[in-house]
């Protein structure tokens, strides 16, 4: 089994949905992978086209742990709320990256990269509403396989 960190760069969003009636939303990011939790910052009032320009790096075993469940290996979840300050946050939307074939480069060069790309932002109901920008990569924890 290879180890590595997967290095997760939140850089902003576009057109999301807003919760407000009056004012702006205050957006954050869970970002999930495994066990693994991390929270972004929060954008106060950027309003629906926030900045973030924030990293994030998750240990990862490729492949993953045959104990895993099946539904969440090699996802990375990116869960976009609405921070709110008497109120429970709102959910603005998620987006799902599949990185198996990210990791599977990682592991036979020693590290692979997802440039920044524009992934759709999926609300409860399966329509998309905004859009999320983030890079992604892989590298093993000594450039190429570990044995366990």
């Amino acid at each position: 089994m290879t180890v590595g960190t997967m290095e997760v760069t939140l850089f902003g969003g576009k057109g999301l949905l807003s919760t407000h009636l009056f004012g702006r939303i205050d957006p954050y990011v869970v970002i999930q992978y495994g066990n693994e939790e991390h929270i972004s910052k929060i954008a106060h009032g950027q309003g629906s086209k926030p900045e973030w320009n924030e990293r994030f790096k998750f240990k990862v075993h490729y492949p993953a742990d045959a104990g895993d469940d099946n539904q969440r290996k090699y996802k990375l979840f990116l869960q976009i709320m609405d921070h709110d300050r008497f109120t429970r946050d709102d959910y603005l939307g998620q987006t799902t990256i599949y990185v198996k074939e990210l990791l599977e480069l990682g592991v036979e060069n020693g590290k692979a990269e997802l440039g920044t790309q524009k992934y759709r932002v999926v609300l409860k109901d399966g329509t998309y509403y905004g859009e999320i920008r983030v890079g992604i990569s892989f590298s093993t924890a000594t450039g190429g396989d570990d044995e366990d």
